[in-house]
């Protein structure tokens, strides 16, 4: 078996089907599909169950709702393919993934193979923000990949195949039950520790749907503590990757946390921000962040709400927030 796709389900009988579409469209043929239902409380069970009643190839694990992080290592567990790729259920994959990341493994030999993503179903064009180049990362290149894993770039479980045994898997993470706010990067780093090449390929393979419903697209006093575990994962291995790896990794912290405000900022109105800005600021003292962000590569807006967060200004981070996000609107158009 060459790939083991991992689906995670919760509730996602409205686009499932699609997903399952997207995979049996594939023109490579050599893959098994394990869908790890997470209790889902809709029709998402009986969705699976009866695709997979028709596909020697398909596998449906149930069980009681434990979030995504533990949905997909249930599925790796069952994995038998020598690499896997995430799919969300809620996503689509170009019919010519599997076929294309196939070859790139067969030309290379990479341990992972990334390949970018969209926002619409056509495929046409990339919605990647700030993609690692293309090409071949391997031995003291690949070094690069880490800092770009670090600066929290690159730490989605999609749009990667991964090989199986660079998973840890006797690694018990049921401790980590509940986490839901970068479960992507805790898995990822000690996967990225173990790695020794990586094959960045420029190919839209991936469809991304857009979802306001998704787990942390509303802000939740859970997402703060959830950065704090994951930022001490994030600084322990960066340390041990080098200097140039933790100052991407002390950039990528605080971009974290700013996207906390800016997640608030969306969607929590003025009062409900400033409550989550004076949250943040203790959480961020607490954790003695100002002192790693003082000398980090960050962009002038970014660079401007650490400043302020730090001296305590909530309504002008809440300003400048609503500022740059109306500038991306304007130049999405």
């Amino acid at each position: 078996m060459f790939f083991s796709v991992i689906i995670p389900a919760y509730n996602a009988e409205k686009y499932l089907p699609k997903a399952l579409s997207s995979l049996y469209n594939q023109t490579f043929a050599d893959y098994e599909v394990i869908i790890v239902d997470d209790g889902s409380t809709d029709r998402t069970g009986a969705i699976a169950d009866s695709y997979a009643d028709t596909k020697t190839n398909m596998v449906v694990i149930h069980q009681r709702n434990s979030g995504l992080l533990l949905a997909r290592r249930a599925g790796l567990k069952k994995a038998q393919g020598q690499y896997v790729v995430f799919l969300d259920a809620d996503d689509c994959l170009h019919p010519h993934t599997l076929q294309r990341v196939a070859e790139t493994i067969s030309d290379t030999g990479a341990d992972i193979v990334s390949f970018r993503y969209c926002r619409n179903q056509g495929f046409n064009r990339s919605d990647t923000s700030s993609p690692l180049p293309a090409g071949l990362y391997s031995n003291e290149k690949f070094a690069e990949a880490r800092k770009h894993l670090c600066s929290g770039r690159f730490n989605n479980m999609w749009g990667k195949a991964i090989k199986l045994n660079l998973f840890d898997g006797s690694e018990d993470y049921t401790i980590y039950s509940g986490l839901m706010h970068g479960e992507d990067l805790l898995q990822l780093l000690p996967v990225f520790d173990k790695t020794r090449s990586l094959c960045s390929l420029d190919d839209v393979l991936y469809f991304y749907r857009p979802n306001d419903t998704a787990s942390t697209s509303t802000y939740k006093p859970s997402q703060l503590s959830d950065i704090k575990v994951v930022n001490r994962a994030l600084l322990k291995y960066a340390r041990k990757w080098g200097e140039s790896c933790y100052q991407s990794a002390c950039a990528g912290e605080a971009l974290q946390y700013i996207n906390l405000l800016k997640i608030a900022m969306q969607g929590a109105g003025y009062s409900g921000f400033i409550q989550v800005f004076r949250d943040v600021r203790e959480a961020a003292q607490d954790e003695k962040c100002f002192s790693r962000w003082k000398h980090c590569s960050l962009r002038a807006d970014n660079r401007l709400t650490v400043f302020l967060l730090k001296r305590g200004f909530g309504t002008l981070t809440f300003e400048l927030l609503k500022a740059v996000d109306f500038i991306k609107k304007i130049r999405r158009r």
